[in-house]
């Protein structure tokens, strides 16, 4: 009695990209708004963890439909869902696409795993020995890695 629902959001009918799901519901009792969740129990154990790479990915892919679309391709050209992690960094540091390794260059700068921001670099600065840009980006993930006599 003098409860209403005013709104429900069901993301277990459409969960979030990272799979997480459940369900907003916006309820008016006597005149007080107030949100009830409802989860499974089991994914509850992980939503902690899971919300930091939520976060991360939440602003990786902020932006237009064109830029979230942009970075969406990369990450699907970057890698072989068949492939293992080893191979798939081996392909990509053997590859000529720079704009592929630029694009997973940006990704894993954004992680701050400044050890293959620098393999990257070293292979963008092996294609074009000329480019002043991935020179000092490689100066820099050096640097961040407390390699202040290569940097």
């Amino acid at each position: 009695q003098g409860l209403d629902i005013v709104r429900l959001k069901n993301r277990f009918k459409e969960p979030v990209f990272t799979g997480y799901c459940d369900a907003l519901y916006n309820v008016n009792i006597d005149g007080i708004i107030c949100e009830v969740q409802l989860h499974v129990s089991a994914i509850v154990a992980y939503k902690e963890e899971s919300h930091h790479y939520y976060g991360f990915f939440r602003s990786f892919f902020a932006g237009n439909v064109l830029a979230c679309k942009n970075r969406i391709d990369m990450l699907e050209r970057c890698i072989d869902p068949n492939a293992d992690l080893q191979t798939a960094l081996e392909e990509m540091l053997e590859s000529d696409d720079e704009d592929l390794i630029w694009g997973m260059y940006g990704l894993v700068y954004e992680m701050g795993d400044w050890y293959l921001c620098e393999m990257l670099c070293q292979r963008l600065c092996e294609i074009d020995p000329d480019d002043l840009n991935c020179k000092n980006n490689l100066a820099c993930a050096l640097d961040d890695q407390g390699k202040y006599a290569e940097s």
